[in-house]
């Protein structure tokens, strides 16, 4: 099979599972806004989730891509080394987490609720025990598995979501329904949904030993120690507008208090899972595959056209989300207290663009075991998002806090394709990724001008931009489609 069809194949199914999973997961937003969690517990869960995401690249440790560089040599032998690793850290870290739970929730403000630490302690280590397994069945090539077992997760979290949020608390008046732990049961439901996880995956678990091998497991880490700090100013890069909103934003500048805002803004935010799907699903396809063709002499050649028709669709998807927000707003953000951050949804939509095309320019570093530079980009963009931040929420609130991430994913962006062309040169299609971009922005700035009092007219309209998009793709790809 054609490798970029292949790579298309892997990333339809794993697009599958993130699709279907995640949509199913969505159906959680607008039962939350629908007066399960009022904007201020929203930006509670908010908040710990945020926590969340940064402390699963201290529980994986680079060790998920270090598999895949590794695994090429012994499979089993780096699948055993890796997961024993894994098991210990993440158990010892836990154990650690639910010791100090009562400083830790009394320093986040949460006093009183230390349960929310030790739920999210074994929530964390069961992610990272079980990102190995997940990570052998996507080297083996087995995206059928994958998205089945991610779609049976995601569909027992929402179930327990529905029977202790819903049932629970309409069953005989509510009785067995504490209404200040709507919190609790949010992450009692994700920590049992997970759980099942290592049940589903207990045939990748087969064959499994603990094992140390001094030699070994030093080469292993050493590749995997710089992806520590680069994933850790990574995901601090992808949440600290979350920090930032809690805490700076300007005392009357909105009717409401912070917390409330910060509920706003990760409520809007999830506007960018349309285009979060499109990076998860390419990231989990490529991976193995940029690592498979390293070989390869017409690898630079694959790896340009991949970013190519990756950028083709992010635009695409941008402009699409931003035309029908109007309607698609209503449909998730069930009470209109949570409409007024509608406006920070194409900021997020092409700043996670920008984080996948990153993604793509990281190859050059991975394959050249020049993992190092990935932590000096992380961290260029972690003192980019600093400054944008303290700047723009001042100033503009909460959408200069999504101004921000759109600025940092740019400027990351940037500095790696600038050093990959020096260590690992690749021919990307700089002016059709410019001219793709340019149609966006006068897309964007035109459908954010439109508006006629009627939503179904302004829909319509919105969309003829979408068309537009089309047309140009079809003028300038009509040659190429054929091969593809």
């Amino acid at each position: 099979m054609n490798p970029l069809k292949k790579l298309a194949s892997d990333a339809a199914w794993y697009g599958l599972s993130s699709i279907i999973g995640r949509l199913i997961n969505y159906f959680l937003v607008p039962f939350y806004t629908s007066g399960i969690l009022f904007p201020k517990e929203y930006g509670v869960l908010t908040d710990l989730l945020a926590y969340v995401a940064f402390f699963n690249i201290i529980y994986t440790y680079g060790m998920e891509t270090a598999y895949f560089r590794f695994a090429k040599n012994d499979e089993s032998k780096t699948f055993n080394q890796i997961l024993s690793s894994i098991l210990l850290s993440s158990f010892a870290l836990s154990a650690l987490l639910v010791v100090f739970a009562t400083p830790i929730v009394n320093l986040l403000g949460y006093a009183g609720n230390e349960i929310y630490i030790i739920y999210l302690a074994w929530i964390m280590a069961i992610d990272a025990v079980v990102a190995i397994p997940f990570a052998r069945l996507r080297q083996q090539k087995k995206p059928k598995k994958f998205a089945a077992t991610k779609i049976i997760n995601i569909c027992v979290n929402v179930g327990l979501n529905l029977f202790f949020l819903w049932f629970l608390r309409d069953y005989e008046n509510g009785k067995n329904f504490d209404n200040s732990f709507k919190i609790g049961y949010i992450l009692l439901a994700n920590l049992i949904a997970n759980a099942l996880l290592v049940i589903l995956l207990w045939k990748e678990f087969e064959g499994f030993r603990l094992t140390y091998d001094k030699e070994y497991y030093k080469t292993i880490f050493a590749y995997a120690f710089p992806l520590i700090f680069m994933g850790l100013a990574g995901q601090f890069n992808g949440l600290a507008d979350r920090f930032f909103v809690k805490h700076y934003l300007p005392a009357g500048m909105y009717a409401h208090d912070n917390l409330y805002m910060l509920g706003i803004y990760g409520a809007c935010a999830k506007f960018s899972i349309f285009m979060v799907l499109v990076v998860q699903a390419y990231k989990y396809a490529a991976e193995p595959f940029f690592f498979s063709k390293a070989e390869d002499k017409n690898a630079p050649e694959l790896f340009a056209k991949a970013m190519h028709w990756f950028i083709i669709l992010g635009f695409l998807i941008v402009i699409g989300v931003f035309a029908n927000v109007d309607w698609i707003k209503i449909l998730i953000l069930r009470s209109k207290d949570y409409h007024e951050g509608i406006i920070i949804v194409p900021f997020l939509l092409i700043a996670n663009l920008f984080l996948g095309i990153y993604y793509n320019l990281t190859v050059w570093f991975k394959l050249t075991d020049k993992t190092k530079y990935g932590t000096y980009f992380a961290f260029f963009g972690a003192i980019i998002t600093i400054i944008g931040n303290l700047i723009l929420i001042p100033m503009l609130g909460i959408v200069g806090a999504a101004i921000a991430g759109l600025i940092t994913y740019f400027l990351m962006m940037f500095v790696c394709y600038y050093y990959g062309q020096k260590y690992f040169p690749i021919p990307y299609d700089l002016k059709g990724a410019l001219k793709y971009f340019l149609v966006s922005v006068v897309a964007i700035v035109s459908i954010f001008y439109i508006n006629f009092g009627n939503i179904w007219i302004d829909v319509l309209l919105k969309n003829m931009f979408v068309v537009v998009y089309l047309g140009v793709f079809w003028l300038s790809e009509r040659k190429n489609l054929p091969k593809m």
